[in-house]
């Protein structure tokens, strides 16, 4: 993977692109501001992220993140009810941006992703997905074979990403020292504060997982769960942590190792450390 070089007419295409409706950031930058300044502001914006990336360092604002719970049902009060939405800096989604692009576009020239995930990525999405498998299991029913289906969400999947095992796995994927570095920067020193009616939580150190709210972070979990269909045998099929598996049944033995499978892709996202 090439070193990554920022250009102005990049970033000022990238501010014009802005919706001025997203929220802001805890530095408290409002896309708006940053939309109708495209033109004056794009070479500072472009001199600043490179410099970010060449240094392999962020401002503390970068690393910062406003989060606001939604509801989602059963009892109000009772916070694991509640999806936790994560507000992060415009400036830095852009930058972001940028680097989530040459990070797929290396993946995509290298084949290095897995067939079986279709998120995330150009050309995929849940219908690819939900033809492939839908294809598999017709066929082999068409052969009168019986085929038994296991559908598994993983737990907090995005949260529980180890850093250090997630930036192994990213250098053999032949990502640039240069992309390493600014990944490690993006990934060290997080803080997170909940926002309720204009109340602020102290903040809180993320010493795990890959930011929700950001425009990496799921780049960053489809490189970590790349190789979890590598440990099985049975068909996987990924929606990023939503996970089918299956198998055609032809004698008890293939009912074992199914249940093998799953036992293994239960474990979570251990595989590969």
């Amino acid at each position: 993977m090439d070193d990554i070089h920022v250009s102005t007419f990049g970033v000022e295409k990238l501010l014009r692109g802005l919706k001025t409706s997203k929220a802001v950031g805890p530095d408290n930058i409002h896309p708006w501001v940053l939309k109708e300044l495209a033109t004056d502001i794009a070479p500072t914006i472009s001199h600043i992220f490179q410099q970010s990336i060449t240094d392999g360092s962020l401002p503390r604002d970068w690393r910062t993140a406003n989060i606001c719970p939604i509801y989602k049902k059963n009892d109000v009060s009772s916070p694991c009810n509640y999806r936790p939405v994560s507000l992060t800096s415009i400036c830095c989604k852009l930058l972001e941006h940028i680097i989530s692009s040459n990070i797929m576009e290396h993946f995509q020239n290298n084949n290095i992703l897995s067939a079986n995930q279709h998120a995330f990525r150009k050309y995929h999405s849940c219908e690819t997905q939900l033809v492939s498998v839908i294809n598999e299991w017709a066929s082999s029913l068409d052969q009168r074979k019986q085929v038994d289906v296991f559908i598994l969400d993983f737990e907090k999947a995005f949260d529980t990403v180890p850093h250090e095992l997630l930036k192994s796995k990213l250098y053999t994927m032949g990502v640039s020292h240069q992309v390493l570095c600014w990944v490690d920067a993006f990934l060290s020193d997080r803080e997170q504060s909940v926002v309720v009616n204009g109340s602020r939580s102290n903040p809180s150190k993320v010493t795990s997982g890959v930011p929700q709210g950001s425009v990496l972070g799921p780049i960053l979990f489809l490189a970590y769960i790349n190789d979890i269909g590598n440990a099985v045998s049975s068909g996987v099929r990924l929606f990023a942590d939503d996970c089918v598996c299956y198998r055609v049944i032809d004698d008890v033995s293939d009912g074992h190792q199914l249940q093998e499978d799953i036992n293994i892709l239960g474990n979570g996202l251990k595989i590969g450390a």
